[in-house]
């Protein structure tokens, strides 16, 4: 079984993906793909692999929960979806570091699903706007109990895709980039279902079709209709055009108001994304979905 997990990261658009999944039910069933709902199986993978963190045995093997979450499904593939698989909003920066307990819950996930195929993916976030979204999630305390004690510079998203390799080294990582999703929404879906570029996909415009107003969808979806792209390069530079001349306000901007945050810092943490998510492209062994802009 290929079992496809996208962990997130938290505040990265993970419930459009899911939904936008949902709109291609006949590309999953015609490549023997399962999408489950998130109630089949978030709450029973949680707690098996927090019994398994503490030592236990599982409630259930591996081969119980895929015969629970599949039933008479012939999938040979499965894709699950969970933001808080790692863990919770509030535990992000815990015990001052990044994710720290991606290693716990990757060891038990892997025990857990020995001898499958496992796919990991992963959303990534300019730490400038990912901190204050995360901490929006955090349920009201203050923000330096939040951050317990780390600094914005702690998020590097090439230090957690690391520690997602060390763990399962033979697992296949793709990761994105939250900015670029609007661009590159198909492709994702495509990744995820296990299709090419030339089989049939719905929902490929949901993502940019929530940052535009209301005329400006319109607009696009009529431009594409008279006016089919001839590339993929061609289709990504008409979506940008559109999102600069009818991008939603309410969507797109984002006010940052946290104690000590100034221009400057914003800068340097884009910077060092930059440069983070360069370092992720160097590595050879994780894929990362780019535009063609």
């Amino acid at each position: 079984m290929q079992i496809v997990y996208h962990i997130g990261a938290h505040c990265t658009d993970q419930d459009a993906l899911h939904a936008s999944l949902v709109k291609n039910k006949a590309a999953l069933v015609q490549n023997q793909v399962a999408l489950p709902h998130p109630r089949k199986y978030r709450n029973v993978i949680r707690e098996n692999l927090q019994a398994m963190a503490k030592g236990a045995r599982p409630d259930m093997s591996g081969e119980e929960l895929l015969a629970d979450i599949l039933g008479d499904s012939d999938a040979e593939r499965v894709i699950l979806t969970n933001a808080n698989f790692i863990c919770v909003p509030n535990r992000i920066f815990e015990g001052g570091d990044f994710y720290a307990l991606v290693v716990e819950k990757l060891q038990a996930f892997g025990s857990l699903f020995q001898g499958h195929d496992i796919e990991l993916s992963l959303c990534m976030r300019d730490p400038g706007t990912f901190i204050p979204a995360a901490y929006g999630k955090s349920h009201g305390r203050s923000f330096q109990r939040f951050m317990a004690g780390a600094a914005p510079t702690v998020v590097q998203w090439s230090g957690l895709i690391h520690r997602m390799r060390t763990v399962l080294p033979n697992a296949q990582i793709t990761a994105w980039c939250n900015e670029d999703t609007p661009f590159i929404w198909p492709k994702i879906l495509r990744h995820l279902i296990g299709i090419d570029a030339e089989e049939p996909l719905k929902a490929g415009y949901d993502l940019i079709g929530s940052l535009l107003t209301e005329i400006g969808t319109q607009k696009m979806q009529n431009y594409f209709k008279a006016n089919p792209p001839n590339s993929e390069k061609e289709r990504q530079r008409v979506l940008a055009a559109f999102l600069e001349h009818y991008a939603n306000p309410a969507a797109v901007e984002e006010e940052i108001t946290l104690p000590g945050w100034t221009d400057d810092l914003l800068n340097r943490l884009s910077d060092l994304y930059d440069e983070d998510v360069n370092a992720i492209i160097s590595r050879g062994d994780v894929e990362v979905i780019e535009p063609a802009l």
